[in-house]
């Protein structure tokens, strides 16, 4: 049976990325990363906030002093949606320009997890950081294609991680109380011709959603078993993250982007780049904010 996906913001973002679903707001962040700015969906009004700033924005996490951590091109920020007030916590990578930050997350902590890509010739130059409680960022995972989609589950001490180049889904063990990951196997290889996995969210029975960047749907796997379970076609063709939300957590939030289609294929998304939600029966879990 077909699940109903329905599209509930008409963003038109170019790339849009990083869904953050927050529970005491009842709110819904996302980024538009070419459009270089971070969207607030007001899902009990449908009202729609834009902040739009002078460099690529990747992603978007609210934090317990009321603030918002994004990550620009060059590093990890703390902007003041208010006052539009932005402050460095950490510049990243001075010395690789053609490097950008890519998706970010934090775990259940506060601890945020940021990871960049190259965007030149070069391959693998991109990188997975911790940001620390001091505020220095640590280097956990080298050698990264393009760092994306982040999940955790601590019933089983693990931590799932894309690299979305290699067509696989990784499981590392997870310590929460330090942070430290250790022991990287692959647990998905990705199906053959449906795009590449992008961004990723984790539900309450520990199953993983992830996005088909080029593929049109989200995918519902198994990480012990490495199986796909189901699968929800979206009308857009790049579609890049999911995120439960809603009071429940029974919504699945879907951002997807336009910034490569053709013309046909305008034609034939029109709605490319906006928000999707779907009820895919079963509930998420919570979106984390960062602890300073």
């Amino acid at each position: 049976m077909a699940i109903n996906v329905k599209l509930v913001l008409d963003a038109k973002a170019l790339l849009g990325e990083g869904p953050h679903w927050d529970e005491e707001s009842k709110q819904l962040y996302f980024v538009d990363i070419e459009g270089k700015s971070v969207h607030v969906y007001h899902t009990v009004t449908n009202g729609h906030e834009i902040h739009r700033f002078e460099k690529r924005v990747s992603s978007v996490v609210p934090s317990k002093d009321g603030s918002l951590i994004v990550t620009l091109d060059d590093g990890i920020y703390r902007y003041h949606p208010h006052s539009g007030e932005l402050e460095v916590i950490a510049h990243i990578e001075a010395d690789m320009p053609d490097n950008r930050f890519n998706d970010a997350k934090c775990d259940s902590a506060g601890r945020l997890w940021a990871g960049t890509m190259g965007t030149g010739n070069a391959k693998d130059q991109g990188s997975l950081y911790r940001l620390e409680r001091d505020g220095e960022p640590v280097r956990v995972v080298t050698g990264v294609g393009c760092s994306n989609g982040l999940a955790w589950d601590e019933s089983k001490n693990c931590m799932y991680y894309i690299d979305t180049p290699k067509l696989a889904v990784d499981r590392f063990h997870y310590d929460s109380g330090t942070g430290e990951i250790s022991g990287r196997e692959t647990i998905i290889e990705w199906p053959s011709k449906e795009g590449y996995p992008d961004g990723m969210t984790i539900d309450s029975e520990g199953m993983l959603w992830i996005a088909h960047w080029g593929g049109g749907k989200v995918s519902r796997f198994d990480p012990d078993t490495g199986k796909r379970l189901a699968e929800i076609e979206v009308p857009a063709l790049y579609v890049t993250s999911c995120v439960f939300g809603g009071e429940r957590l029974d919504e699945l939030y879907i951002t997807t982007a336009r910034v490569t289609l053709s013309e046909d294929e305008h034609t034939l998304y029109p709605h490319a780049g906006g928000v999707f939600m779907t009820k895919p029966g079963v509930t998420g879990t919570p979106s984390r904010r960062f602890v300073p």
